[in-house]
């Protein structure tokens, strides 16, 4: 299996190779996940959502912006 950052493309425009994870015989796998770069920018862009707290109701500035 070869690892590969599936949220690359999005982000950078090409793919990134993590590694061989696993290579037996002549057949390959692909395993996608996400690398830290790609981690980093999603957290960035999504961080409200990650801030918010389950069961509180947002506020009327919350709401507005």
């Amino acid at each position: 299996m070869i690892c590969r950052c599936a949220w690359h493309p999005q982000y950078y425009g090409h793919s990134l190779w993590s590694g061989v994870a696993s290579w037996r015989g002549w057949g390959v796998t692909f395993t996608d996940g996400i690398c830290p770069r790609c981690v980093d920018r999603f957290r960035t862009e999504h961080r409200e959502l990650f801030e918010r707290r389950p069961g509180k109701a947002p506020t009327e500035a919350e709401v507005a912006a």
